[in-house]
């Protein structure tokens, strides 16, 4: 192998609950399994679990709960595809996705990043952005973007 070269040895995969995601997981589980590397699969909100759960959350009554509800159903999805991985971890983080994946990405050594592409209309994305084109222009490492499957 070249110097330049860099073994894959920990696979960075922040999931959503989307189908993309689902399959960036599955993507990243067959790759793990084929260079024996490890998954870190991250989940990040705008809302942590204190902030959901308080009585005085200034979240809706119809929100309260919900946030850390999402994050174990999504984070068990996740792990439940990347079933057989021997070294598979799951992590949560709050704050803005794009910048925390990047953080943990750094933090971590991260050798790659999957993630799934949304499919957003032009003006979604020129006004909220995407966080996938975010972190493929800003992560140190290689970033690999899937699609879901096209239903048939």
């Amino acid at each position: 192998m070249a110097e330049t070269e860099k073994e894959v040895f920990r696979i960075l995969v922040p999931v959503d609950g989307s189908a993309s995601s689902d399959a960036a997981v599955r993507f990243a589980a067959q790759t793990a399994r084929s260079m024996r590397a490890q998954i870190d699969v991250l989940y990040v909100s705008y809302f942590d679990h204190a902030t959901d759960a308080e009585v005085s959350s200034w979240l809706p009554e119809s929100v309260a709960g919900a946030v850390g509800h999402r994050e174990e159903a999504t984070l068990a999805h996740a792990r439940g595809i990347a079933d057989g991985i021997a070294h598979c971890a799951v992590h949560c983080r709050t704050g803005i996705p794009a910048k925390e994946i990047l953080a943990f990405a750094e933090e971590r050594g991260t050798d790659l990043i999957v993630m799934g592409s949304r499919r957003m209309d032009a003006v979604h994305a020129a006004l909220i952005g995407s966080v996938s084109t975010a972190v493929l222009h800003g992560a140190q490492c290689p970033v690999a973007i899937v699609k879901a499957a096209n239903p048939s």
